[in-house]
């Protein structure tokens, strides 16, 4: 119970004693459901269904309530002491309230009186609230920001500051503190801020809003509610201006979950874990469909793209199969469901909905806990659904036949190497398609009374290869009348077949432009037949002369139909796009339609038809359609007097949407693009026709249009090759030959071939990066520092939010140099109040797998083993690249013209290849007497997420793991104490590490884990054990490891690698050619998940070739795998699914610089691939391919900008203090430079000072003082605790 006792107002201050229930059983609740009445402060809002002020739609008076009596019906069930509610009915007003409405039917009452309080004034509630000892407060709300914005999170609001609850309050910060756990549980919303595990937005009231005041009972706060003297809070659980948000609110299920959540804070704060049972809340939405409507502007790929179902049913069954539930979506457009009082286990969704595929979801239900679900079901018109996420492509655009490792340039420099003038079979023809198609050139062309030819033509030579046969091609129209063309245009399908179809006029009964019924043709090979020698046959017909056939032609009393034609699928299946217009001509305005045919099994059987916003005098008669690559449904118009246009046939509606317009500057005259695919790019062969004085030139420009036709970008552009005096037909296509293209060019009866073949491209750099972000500060600005890797074509600073971690602004900083840079940003230019900042540069692409390195002295190592890289940009090492060598001498292999020498240990370089510690050809081995035999130690290295670098040793005298300093390169063991006895070691008895062959180390922080391959443990020197070390942030370890055992599939020789993961981690080790098995592959994956190896390389054999030296590498951004292969390195990609990867092997490149095998692979954070061999006696660097040689590397969190300046110019912002816990000596990193450092103990007292220090890092030496507690300042900053031991 709360006990409150006034003890002096004298000053006119409160002060209360308070002790409250320690259980449950005896807690006191008071819930405070916000707001009460009907009136416009009650925050109404418009819905889809209903209009604002509508009382069976959105107001918070209403979903407050629900919320609130959910609340207090779990808190009851769960046995609570006293739970009292201000008000528990809706249309409550206080007495006099100008706003009440018709539907505000209650009067405030008195508080107390029994059966009947109904309370809304607030400071009436909180003398409720005080005149009742009460132990826990809750008032519910939902929140507010602009309407219509995204903005969307709880917000928990105590009375007081951020550090402290106010005063007569004991424990109101922490209540909000620990409640917001379970109050920002909810996974079916969107939300826009404060989604981290270590997020928690509660707030005392006095910051948050920068002001307070005092009432009569002398309780200092902001908010009125919260002005009395119970410990509690104001939740805002979300804001009702997000409109996805509010049309879920609507769902009374889901406000009643947000009740179930509350009850779950306030049980747990008083130690109750009685709930045995826990809910399934989810919703279900149509994958390929959003919810366009005013009222409801959702986040753009978030959760809420996706348009909900309403009024379908979901099944629930148990993990036999038997139906346990089933719940049916309300109709106001949220899609939500909600099961409860569920034993825990595992249970089955059944989504079986009409007009989707059928699908099951398994899904865990914990006690005391929400289990939570987004189901997005896939309409019939799409493909079923398989377990993992496909990108459907355009399948009639094939990925051509290439290396693995090539990728798109950034730009293409070519010749002509063919020019064919006056082909003979195209002379006195116009031609109306031509398509290039296995190397051969089909081509519609007409002659002067429009008389069909359908030819197949060698493209290197123009000879006629074969006419194609046109028999029973209708060429008379309705009563004799002519037909536009009785063969107007051609496409073909993805397996080879070729659709034709005439142009005619389709009309009603006695229409007077009617020419001629519609056909449909096919020219198809078989086992026997070639294409070429193909007869055409008649796939369907639409008669004229008939109303029936209008809808099917354009819905028009009269259709100009099909001048041309676009066709998508195979012959068996396939869409057949072309256009429609009223009228008999192009000069009337009458508006464009343009219809798909679907057809199926080589019928006919359905159409749907779009209206376009043009007529048909703005597109032009010369105007063709040709498949998009980009999406299904999707055609591109393009031209003579007009640029190319992306239109998409809208299934759902009679209105046709054009998606995008050609983004580049070509004259309109250009026409005939096509498209093709090349490595992960899809380019755009367009001619570009220029007009000058009457003379027309004619060339090829290759665009980049992966992104759209209206983000185009030229990659390559080729010299005009031929001229006319008069507009002629012209098309262009592009063929890939592995790296190369060739672009063909046809106008009139010329053809002209351009290649990349021969012709010199610029050389691929590396992968780039930034690194080395730091700034300096003044009153009025900030100077930003960064380093690149490598030369950059753009750099652009990002400003970000630093709560979201949303780009909030780009300013680009154009095309900089390799090395340091520096730009300046003013302070009024910042556009927050605080940013968090990030350099993203840019390079020209890498178009094969690269090497990048070159033979000068500090690529030369005489035995490296290992190489480490600190890819973490929060370490103040970030970029650093670790070699480490095993054994001393002389390089010689590869014959340097300058050879190093190099001794034992490990070897520093910057993320430049550069030696930033000046300790040139000496390594660093701190006070070990490593054996200095190859291979031994120290052996292979790996950089925690904080910096520190943890070496290991194979031999014997040496076994075990180190810890180097990256500050000052000391050495020390990781097991202090140990005794050795022939490789194994032990402390006071236990078994702590062996002879270790390879480490690798994953997480940060406390949850730092070192993983090592120990050829010790097992006893069996075929078997190696992977232990598992918990190290945390301790740099010593005297324990077992946490885990210590091999898998089913295991590393069984020396020359071995250990990657850990997110997941789990990738090992590798030498096997032999052929030797490749199960129980000891070349490499494997062991996943958390399963306790187990789940992948190994022999089970399907995808290594035939040795994997000398087990060397491995992974990239998990990108999903990448390098193994030692075959002298060389294989590149695997993967795909986790259902957390076992799926392995595909990109590509195998000999290294022959290597030496026959490389002992340890890295990837740098921008992707790069580093090598070391002491056979090839070198580290070397290649750049992984990528059509998109792009990196962002953000700022330290701690290095934040302000748009107001502190005013203490030389307060320097802590980055790191290292070690800690200490021993004596620690480091000091800071973001300014530093003056004091200040060394306080656990009772205030200065016992250290360091003045006039200078520099941004400084090093000072606590040996003297006694273990215990400390605090350190920086330019009399912020303390930060060291532990000294």
């Amino acid at each position: 119970m709360k006990l409150n006792k006034l003890l002096g107002t004298g000053l006119g201050v409160v002060l209360a004693l308070s002790a409250s229930a320690s259980d449950l059983n005896e807690a006191r609740i008071y819930i405070n459901p916000g707001h009460g009445g009907w009136g416009p402060n009650d925050r109404p809002m418009a819905t889809i269904n209903y209009a604002q002020l509508d009382t069976l739609g959105f107001f918070e008076t209403n979903t407050n309530l629900v919320k609130a009596l959910s609340l207090k019906d779990e808190l009851e069930k769960a046995g609570v002491g006293y739970v009292r509610m201000s008000r528990t009915v809706n249309g409550v007003v206080a007495e006099g309230d100008k706003n009440r409405t018709e539907n505000d039917q209650y009067t405030e009452t008195q508080p107390g009186e029994s059966g009947t309080q109904q309370l809304v004034t607030l400071s009436v509630i909180t003398q409720d609230v005080e005149a009742n000892n009460m132990d826990y407060f809750i008032s519910i709300h939902s929140n507010a920001a602009t309407e219509g914005t995204s903005t969307n999170y709880p917000l928990l609001l105590y009375r007081g500051t951020d550090n402290a609850s106010g005063n007569g309050l004991t424990n109101a910060r922490e209540m909000a503190l620990d409640a917001w756990q379970y109050v920002n549980k909810n996974d079916i919303t969107y939300k826009s801020a404060y989604t981290s595990e270590t997020s928690n937005n509660s707030r005392g009231d006095i910051s948050f809003y920068g002001s307070s005041s005092t009432n009569s009972m002398g309780y200092t706060g902001y908010l009125g509610v919260l002005k009395h003297g119970c410990d509690g809070f104001l939740s805002e659980g979300c804001f009702h201006t997000y409109q996805p948000e509010r049309q879920r609110l609507l769902n009374k299920d889901y406000c009643k979950q947000e009740g179930v959540r509350y009850a779950r804070a306030i049980r747990a704060w008083f130690g109750d874990n009685s709930e045995t049972q826990g809910c399934i809340m989810g919703t279900v939405k149509d994958k390929y469909n959003s919810l366009e409507n005013d009222l409801y502007n959702y986040k753009v790929n978030s959760v809420d793209a996706y348009a909900p179902l309403n009024n379908v049913t979901v099944v629930l069954q148990d993990a036999d199969g038997q139906e346990v539930a089933r719940y049916t979506t309300d109709n106001e457009y949220n899609g939500v469901f909600v099961f409860t009082d569920l034993e825990p286990g595992t249970y089955n969704l059944v989504f079986d909905i009409e007009g989707f595929w059928p699908e099951t979801e398994p899904i865990e239900v914990v006690a005391n806990e929400t289990a939570f679900i987004n189901q997005r079901l896939t309409d019939l018109e799409h493909e079923e659904p398989s377990d993992e996420e496909v990108v459907e492509e355009v399948l009639d655009y094939p990925h051509p036949e290439q290396d693995g490792d090539i990728a798109a340039a950034g730009y293409y420099n070519f010749t002509k190497d063919l020019e064919l003038n006056d082909v003979a079979a195209l002379e006195g023809l116009t031609v109306r398609r031509a398509i290039l198609r296995d190397n051969k050139y089909y081509v519609l062309a007409v002659d002067a009374d429009k008389a069909p030819k359908l030819m197949v033509l060698d493209p290197a030579t123009g000879a006629l290869i074969k006419e194609m046969s046109t028999e029973g091609i209708v060429t008379e129209g309705y009563n004799g009348k002519t037909m536009p063309y009785v063969l107007s245009d051609i496409g073909f399908t993805t397996d080879g077949a070729i659709i034709g179809t005439n142009s005619t006029i389709i009309g009603k009964e006695n229409n007077a432009y009617q020419t001629g019924d519609f056909y449909v043709y096919k020219w198809q090979g078989d086992e026997t037949t070639a294409l070429e020698d193909a007869k055409p046959v008649v796939l369907a017909t639409l008669a004229t002369n008939t109303s029936n056939s209008l809808a099917a032609s354009g819905n028009n009393n009269s259709n100009f139909i099909a001048n041309t034609i676009a066709v998508s699928g195979s012959s068996d299946e396939f869409q057949l796009y072309f256009d429609s217009h009223p009228g008999n001509d192009w000069t009337t305005d009458y508006d464009m339609r343009y219809l798909c045919w679907n057809f199926k099994n080589g019928e006919w059987i359905g159409f749907q038809k779009n209206n376009a916003d043009f007529t048909a005098p703005q597109i032009g008669e010369a105007a063709q359609i040709v498949l998009s690559p980009l999406a299904k449904s999707r055609f591109i118009i393009d031209g003579t007097i007009t640029k190319p246009q992306e239109f998409i046939i809208d299934w759902m509606s009679e209105t046709g949407v054009i998606l995008a317009e050609f983004s580049e500057d070509i004259p309109v005259e250009s026409k005939g693009a096509n498209y093709f695919r090349y490595a992960d790019k899809i380019y755009m062969s367009a001619p570009v026709c220029e007009e000058n004085e009457g003379t027309y030139s004619y060339k090829v420009r290759l665009y980049d249009v992966t992104n759209g036709i209206d983000h185009a970008q030229n990659v390559g552009d080729t010299e005009a090759a031929i001229t006319s005096s008069e507009l002629l037909p012209m098309s262009s296509a592009g063929v890939v030959d592995n790296a190369d293209i060739d672009l063909y060019l046809m106008v009139g009866n010329d053809v002209v071939r351009y290649t990349t073949k021969g012709v010199e491209q610029a050389a691929s750099p590396a992968r780039i990066y930034a690194y080395d972000l730091s700034y300096t500060e003044s009153e009025s600005s900030y100077t930003i520092h960064f380093k690149l890797n490598e030369d950059a074509t753009a750099v652009d600073l990002l400003l970000t939010n630093p709560e979201s971690g949303e780009t909030v602004e780009t300013i680009s900083l154009g095309a900089l140099e390799k090395g340091e840079n520096e730009t300046t940003i003013s302070r009024t230019e910042l556009p927050a109040e605080q940013l968090n900042w990030s350099i993203k540069a840019t390079a020209d692409n890498v178009t094969r797998f690269t090497k990048v390195s070159d033979d000068s002295a500090l690529y030369q190592y005489y035995a490296p083993y290992g190489v480490a890289i600190d890819k973490s940009p929060e370490s103040d090492y970030f970029g650093r690249i670790y070699v480490t060598n095993t054994a001393a001498g002389t390089v010689s292999a590869g014959n340097p013209a300058q050879a190093q020498t190099s001794s034992v240990g490990v070897y520093v370089l910057g993320a430049d290849i550069s030696d930033i510690t000046n300790q040139g050809s000496t390594a660093y081995k701190g006070t070990i007497s490593w054996s200095g035999s190859t291979g031994m130690g120290p052996r292979k290295a790996a950089v925690a997420a904080d910096g520190r670098v943890f070496l290991c040793d194979a031999s014997a005298d040496n076994a075990g793991i180190y810890y180097m300093d990256p500050e000052t390169f000391e050495i020390t063991t990781l097991f202090p104490g140990a005794t050795n006895n022939a490789g194994s070691l032990s402390i006071d008895g236990t078994y702590v590490c062996g002879q270790i062959t390879a480490v690798g180390v994953r997480g940060e922080g406390a949850s730092t884990q070192l993983y090592a391959i120990d050829k010790t443990a097992s006893g069996s020197s075929w078997k190696k054990f992977v232990n598992v070390y918990n190290i945390g942030e301790s740099n010593t370890w005297t324990a077992a490891p946490n885990e210590s055992k091999a898998a089913s599939s295991y590393v069984g020789n020396d020359n071995s690698s250990v990657v850990p993961v997110s997941t789990g981690y990738w090992a590798a080790s030498y096997r032999g050619a052929g030797s490749n098995s199960t129980a000891n592959p070349c490499m494997f994956y062991y996943s958390d998940q399963y306790g187990d190896a789940v992948f190994n390389s022999a089970e399907p054999n995808i290594i035939s070739e040795s994997s000398q030296n087990g060397a491995l590498a992974v990239n998990e951004k990108e999903s990448l795998v390098a193994l030692s292969v075959n002298g060389g390195v294989g590149i695997y990609s993967y795909k986790m699914k259902e957390g076992i990867p799926e392995v595909t092997e990109e590509f195998k490149i000999v290294m022959p610089e290597m030496g026959g095998y490389v002992n340890d692979f890295e990837f740098d954070y921008a992707g790069n691939l580093y090598a070391v061999s002491n056979s090839g006696e070198r580290l070397s660097i290649w750049a992984m391919p990528t059509s998109d040689n792009s990196c962002i590397t953000p700022a330290k969190k701690s290095l934040v900008l302000n748009s107001v300046y502190t005013g203490i110019e030389n307060t320097a912002v802590v980055t790191r203090i290292a070690p800690n816990p200490t021993t004596g000596l620690i480091h000091i990193s800071a973001a300014a430079e530093i003056e004091t450092v200040e060394v306080y103990n656990i009772a205030g007292a200065q016992v250290m000072r360091v003045a006039n220090v200078g520099a941004n890092t400084v090093s000072i030496d606590l040996a003297d003082l006694a273990s215990g507690i400390y605090f350190v300042k920086v330019n009399n900053g912020k303390a930060v605790k060291v532990i000294k031991r």
